[in-house]
């Protein structure tokens, strides 16, 4: 028997739209750790996930860059505040029912989003 494969979903920017009910949680979804429980606990709003996955993107790269030895302990610090940045930036957007887009990281949230 030939097995089916199931297609996966691809989201695109247009159908990530804000919804005032879960407000909060989009606005908590910009925080990387908080960002990753609420990508795979949420599944109906998909801003909540496109906000949560983008997050905990840019959470994972800034961890894996700290790490590297000295090159990574150099830049560490400035990438850091550069994400506190986004983070603060990202919220304020959110409590306002914008979406942030963080130019590369949107388009691996949206694979993301369709992978899961």
């Amino acid at each position: 028997m030939a097995e089916e494969k199931q297609a996966k979903k691809v989201y695109t920017l247009e159908e990530i739209k804000f919804n005032e009910a879960n407000k909060v949680m989009g606005i908590l979804a910009c925080i990387p750790l908080i960002g990753l429980i609420l990508f795979f606990v949420e599944k109906e709003d998909k801003f909540v996930r496109y906000m949560g996955a983008q997050f905990t993107i840019l959470g994972v790269v800034s961890f894996i860059i700290s790490i590297i030895p000295v090159i990574g302990w150099v830049i560490a610090t400035p990438v850091m505040i550069l994400m506190w940045v986004v983070i603060i930036i990202a919220m304020v957007k959110a409590s306002r029912g914008e979406r942030f887009d963080v130019s590369v990281v949107s388009g691996w949230a949206l694979k993301l989003m369709g992978a899961f």
